[in-house]
């Protein structure tokens, strides 16, 4: 019995000196989940990524909210701040003998698809960094929809959080509002079954800097809109 509340001490202690050294960086964000737990969802971990599970146990997730460094600042200069601090991260996982892999957004297998190796969003949520809201987006209760993210694989016996309910309700404000209806309404507590159910990926215009869906979200703070 004592070594075991030994353990779960030193598995705080080492998940909070984490978080703390990460939230150093300047990422407000930053939550961990068991990967074992993720391994039943495909739109998590695609069955070919189902491998990585036997080299990693956890992944650690950093997110950033819109318009982290000002609103004149651009996406791929939130990404560098993101990238930056998954590598000093991972500099820090290695220095206590736990070698990582960092899992960008840019680690795409289907770039026609938008499709990554693993789906960051549905690691967020895992991680207890929000619910997938109606536009699929992470919402945040603190920042609103939260739409820049990066994670790193690690065996650091890590504690994780509790994922948190989805809060959207009856809401489609996203849905009714998407200038290129590539939204549709489905009702899901937890997260879809198929993505292609909820969003029309060659419509949407998020990638060339359309930002309705985070705008006219409820949750999204006056002053991350540009």
């Amino acid at each position: 019995m004592l070594d075991e509340h030994t353990n779960q001490y030193e598995q705080v202690t080492a998940t909070q000196s984490l978080k703390a050294f990460v939230r150093s960086q300047g990422i407000d964000l930053v939550g961990v989940a068991d990967l074992r737990q993720l391994a039943g969802m495909p739109s998590a971990i695609p069955s070919f990524s189902i491998s990585v599970l036997k080299s990693f146990r956890y992944v650690i997730v950093l997110g950033a909210q819109l318009n982290k460094l000002g609103k004149r600042a651009s996406g791929s200069e939130v990404s560098l701040l993101m990238e930056k601090t998954a590598i000093e991260a991972l500099a820090y996982l290695e220095e206590k003998g736990y070698p990582g892999l960092i899992i960008h957004t840019e680690d795409e297998f289907d770039p026609y698809q938008r499709k990554g190796l693993f789906s960051l969003k549905v690691l967020a949520k895992g991680a207890g960094l929000g619910w997938q809201g109606r536009s699929l987006l992470i919402i945040n209760p603190e920042y609103g929809p939260v739409h820049r993210w990066i994670a790193l694989l690690t065996n650091m016996d890590l504690q994780v959080d509790e994922m948190i309910p989805n809060q959207c309700s009856e809401c489609s404000l996203c849905i009714d509002n998407c200038p290129r209806g590539a939204l549709t309404l489905v009702p899901f507590d937890d997260h879809p079954e198929h993505r292609s159910d909820v969003l029309d990926i060659q419509a949407c215009l998020g990638d060339a800097g359309c930002k309705v869906c985070l705008v006219v979200c409820p949750w999204t703070k006056a002053e991350n809109i540009n």
